[in-house]
């Protein structure tokens, strides 16, 4: 089906000039993506999904009102954000919403943070269809989630919907049954084959596709845009992974949208389809669930203030209570905030970072240097009161510190495949961004030329088209996750010196806290402008 594209504010859409009284049906698709355990509204009463709950009702009965019908749908990424969502399994997050009432979801990368048998239990909570037409069992080569694909008929027109999941899934899962059991296969053969399904052997006249591959391209995985381009046939995109606000673009006929993250937005996607010859115009819209900006340095909302839902408010209490208790342990004071800013950590070298780096090697004896990657970095570390909720949601994850000896070969070897990869490249936002701790990297057009500890007596240096360093072997720190090849990181886990330590990195930044009392935060600023220097 052919869209015509309309000019779109953030907020409001604007009206497309067609007639609407000479439409067959309005389809609204309500959406969201990359909730990450936020199911309660934050401390400026922003989001939250007993607000949400209120809007989607609204938008529903409005929309039911007009003769319309609507889906609501999730990009995916349920799990792993917030410590009153993590210590649950994000059981009120998916019970949440089923009372919402979503239609369906994208299976997120997050959700393999996981056990398989804990998706599961997932499934069974939410009680809507998981979608991903991509992932495969590697024993049977059998779909591991079923229905492949959802047939929904709305006044005579059939909807067909399916879902994807990013191929670079086995390098972010937290969980090893992402590698062990799945095979995750390329997005656009498996869009081509179930839209070939939908169209010769379901007769459907729409088809959106939940996504979780991001916007533009993952590492490894193509993205919407490539998969719009590649795949004729697809009407709409609801996406997720990047955590974007997409303003229903169209890339060959296919809107794609996507609405931010943490619920923040709810996206509002009116489809108007002709009695005639059933072209589809739309309409899009934001909506803020109840967000705040500063006016005079207040807070006020951006929109009008939607209720929370008190029968969901309620439910997630019990939640919040038991979470609370958990979390409140104040461990320590904090001088200056320490930013987690998703743009920055992915970006650039942050103090953050180093002090996370500090931890890990208070926890960890010996260590000479390390990396962390920018996508495990999930929030700021706010000035004042630290709690162990706050530290928490700097690192979400269930993390250990991984060790492993390398040669002075070794260790520049892997230190330059990183940069090569995530360092030197002009990609904005990436998870595998490295944050250098102990050491600095000196470049000479954009070749590694040296690696230097940082306080600390030892080199290695490219002189003469020779490697020469000044000390034989180094104890290489970095997570589990990346010394698993996370993140597209080399392998360093069948190392013979490779150990896992066991210790998670949160409780390494609890420890730091707890025996500090204070954190100064200055000598975390000191050194990030000549960790990489360019000759």
């Amino acid at each position: 089906m052919k869209f015509i594209i309309l000019l779109l504010s953030l907020f409001i859409a604007a009206c497309s000039s067609f007639d609407k009284k000479d439409s067959k049906l309005v389809l609204r698709i309500l959406h969201t993506n990359d909730h990450h355990g936020h199911y309660l509204a934050d401390k400026h009463g922003q989001a939250g999904m007993a607000a949400r709950k209120t809007l989607v009702n609204k938008l529903r009965t409005d929309i039911k009102e007009q003769g319309g019908y609507s889906l609501l749908l999730s990009g995916g990424d349920i799990n792993t954000g917030t410590m009153e969502s993590d210590i649950f399994d994000a059981e009120p997050d998916f019970k949440g919403m089923k009372k919402i009432g979503y239609d369906a979801m994208a299976v997120g990368n997050h959700e393999f943070d996981n056990s398989y048998q804990t998706i599961k239990r997932q499934q069974q909570w939410a009680g809507f269809p998981f979608l991903s037409a991509n992932i495969f069992w590697k024993k049977t080569n059998k779909p591991v989630f079923n229905p492949l694909y959802l047939v929904k008929e709305f006044n005579g027109v059939k909807v067909g919907i399916f879902g994807l999941t990013t191929k670079d899934t086995p390098f972010k899962a937290s969980h090893d049954d992402a590698k062990k059991k799945f095979i995750f296969a390329p997005i656009i053969e498996s869009a081509k084959s179930v839209v070939k399904i939908l169209k010769e052997k379901e007769k459907v006249d729409l088809i959106v596709v939940v996504t979780h591959v991001g916007h533009n391209r993952s590492l490894t995985s193509n993205g919407d845009i490539a998969l719009a381009k590649a795949v004729d046939g697809i009407d709409v995109i609801v996406g997720g992974h990047s955590q974007e606000i997409i303003n229903a673009e169209v890339h060959n006929n296919t809107v794609i949208v996507q609405a931010l993250d943490w619920g923040k937005y709810l996206g509002v996607l009116d489809l108007y389809i002709d009695k005639q010859n059933k072209k589809a115009h739309h309409e899009y819209a934001l909506r803020p669930v109840n967000l705040k900006k500063k006016v005079h340095g207040k807070r006020v909302f951006i929109a009008s203030e939607i209720k929370a839902d008190s029968k969901l408010k309620s439910f997630f209490k019990p939640f919040k209570k038991k979470a609370e208790k958990i979390g409140k342990k104040v461990v320590g004071r904090i001088d200056r905030t320490l930013s987690g800013d998703r743009r920055k950590v992915r970006s650039s070298q942050t103090a953050l970072a180093q002090f996370m780096g500090e931890a890990i090697r208070e926890q960890v004896k010996g260590i000479d240097a390390a990396i962390i990657n920018g996508g495990a970095i999930r929030a700021s570390l706010e000035k004042g009161k630290v709690s162990r909720k706050d530290l928490h949601d700097v690192h979400p994850y269930g993390n250990t510190i991984a060790t492993v000896e390398l040669s002075a070969q070794e260790l520049f070897d892997y230190i330059k495949h990183v940069a090569k990869e995530h360092l030197l490249k002009e990609k904005a936002d990436a998870g595998g961004y490295p944050h250098l701790i102990g050491m600095k990297l000196n470049f000479k057009n954009k070749e590694l030329v040296k690696i230097e500890g940082l306080n600390a007596n030892w080199k290695i240096e490219m002189l003469g088209g020779e490697l020469k360093s000044n000390k034989r072997k180094f104890v290489f720190s970095t997570m589990n996750f990346t010394a698993k090849g996370g993140d597209n990181y080399p392998k360093l886990i069948d190392k013979p010196s490779y150990v896992d330590t066991g210790f998670m990195i949160n409780a390494a930044m609890m420890n730091l806290m707890e025996k500090k009392k204070v954190l100064k935060t200055n000598k975390y600023h000191k050194h990030l402008k000549d960790l990489i220097t360019f000759q």
